[in-house]
């Protein structure tokens, strides 16, 4: 029998950027207003883990360490909200995958279900940071959705003065990604 608790998902949700008028932080917003019914939403500020050093983990691992790889572990999906940095992905999110795939075993990214999207004033949307976080999650046997995928480019014409979303055509591409990630966690159950 089909039961409603069984149509829950629980979300863990990082962005990767820190700054206060981040287009990838408004994103992620964007997306936890439009998570579909039945999904719980969690936020996860990366920038409070120190940086990865394997001397501070001999040491044993620091609170913030802790909850991290306990929010993976319990989390049915995770969103990672990724700035594009250099052509890459920036430290803070590379960071709490680092942290995330330390012992214990198995670690937090082991077969997680997790969807990735990005934002940027410019025209790639993010494309090369998505691919190098993608390229280490899977490295982690982490099940990165393949589709569909939200790399906006442009995003200074995407958001108003507060940060909010006003593109008619990004919010539905947004409720279509989000109903997916949803769906895609669903099946790793």
């Amino acid at each position: 029998m089909h039961s409603p608790a069984m149509d829950h998902i629980s979300m863990l949700a990082m962005a990767g950027s820190q700054r206060r008028r981040s287009f990838n932080g408004a994103l992620l917003r964007a997306a936890l207003e439009r998570a579909p019914a039945g999904v719980v939403c969690r936020e996860f500020d990366p920038s409070c883990l120190p940086f990865y050093d394997g001397d501070v983990e001999a040491a044993g691992d620091p609170d913030t360490v802790a909850e991290l790889k306990t929010a993976v572990h319990a989390a049915d999906l995770v969103l990672l909200v990724t700035p594009e940095y250099n052509a890459g992905l920036p430290a803070v999110l590379k960071n709490a995958v680092d942290w995330g795939s330390r012992p214990p075993r198995p670690q937090a990214w082991d077969g997680k279900p997790v969807a990735i999207m990005g934002a940027t004033p410019g025209r790639l949307g993010t494309a090369l940071a998505q691919r190098a976080l993608r390229e280490s999650l899977t490295g982690l046997n982490a099940h990165v959705m393949p589709q569909p995928r939200i790399l906006l480019g442009g995003a200074g014409t995407l958001f108003d003065e507060d940060l909010s979303l006003t593109d008619a055509a990004t919010a539905e591409r947004l409720d279509k990604f989000m109903a997916a990630a949803a769906e895609w966690a669903r099946r790793f159950r």
